[in-house]
């Protein structure tokens, strides 16, 4: 399997979901062994400063639907350069970065992180655990207020992505708006970017009947992205976000090394 770029530059423009002020993210092209660049920097676990409702990498939060759906493409190599506090929730899911985004294989061969270990992140009732595997699979389990319990078992493969993961959007809930409103937090959510649960279900209508579940197999896509290298792995997630799974990576890059 060849490593892949993007076939030519692209660009995104809209607001961000906690901002709520305009950005703009542009991708361009880059040759083999680059990596993925974000603003000048390697994409890199090292670079993450913030995990509370979303992946900040340095000064731009919300990275995590992009760098899924470039994760979920096959990209290896690619600059991104982002305008703005927070990369674009445009329609609160992946699928317009999947939609818009073409890619390009290049000469040399793609290369896998493996697990030679199982590996466990626990926390209260979250918890991952990842293991060996020929590809990647990721078993992921939720419970929510209102939404009750969802489970989803998922295996990357760009065309299920697009039809499965990509479009399920973000959610959020009624009861906590003014919460984060005064945390300066989702100024720019609404029900054209965000799935809304109130007291009695979903205010707005769901893409899939188990939307949340599969929006949470997006964010851990996305997360793994900080990798910088795809991984062949099955991981099994109950209950778990953005910061177990910056802490799984970690972990991950830490066993590679031993």
């Amino acid at each position: 399997m060849k490593q892949k770029t993007i076939e030519q530059p692209c660009s995104f423009f809209g607001i961000g979901i906690h901002s709520g002020k305009e950005s703009r993210v542009k991708l361009l092209p880059l040759p083999e062994n680059s990596g993925i660049i974000i603003n000048g920097r390697p994409l890199s676990i090292n670079n993450v400063s913030k995990t509370n409702r979303g992946t900040t990498i340095g000064n731009v939060s919300v990275t995590e639907h992009l760098l899924a759906a470039i994760y979920a493409l096959g990209i290896d190599n690619a600059a991104i350069q982002i305008e703005g506090e927070e990369v674009p929730i445009l329609d609160g899911s992946a699928l317009p970065f999947v939609e818009q985004i073409k890619t390009k294989e290049q000469k040399t061969d793609k290369q896998f992180i493996t697990l030679k270990e199982q590996i466990i992140i626990s926390d209260g009732n979250s918890q991952i655990v990842a293991e060996p595997f020929d590809k990647l699979q990721i078993d992921f389990a939720i419970d929510f207020p209102v939404i009750g319990k969802q489970a989803y078992s998922f295996t990357l493969e760009k065309d299920r992505f697009r039809k499965e993961i990509a479009p399920a959007r973000t959610f959020g809930f009624e009861r906590e708006i003014k919460t984060l409103k005064k945390q300066n937090l989702g100024q720019g959510a609404s029900l054209d970017n965000a799935l809304g649960i109130g007291k009695n279900g979903y205010l707005n209508q769901p893409r899939f009947d188990n939307e949340p579940v599969r929006h949470k197999i997006l964010d851990l896509v996305g997360d793994l992205a900080l990798l910088n290298q795809p991984i062949q792995a099955r991981i099994k997630a109950i209950k778990s976000g953005h910061r177990h799974n910056i802490e799984l990576v970690r972990r991950i890059l830490k066993s590679c090394q031993s």
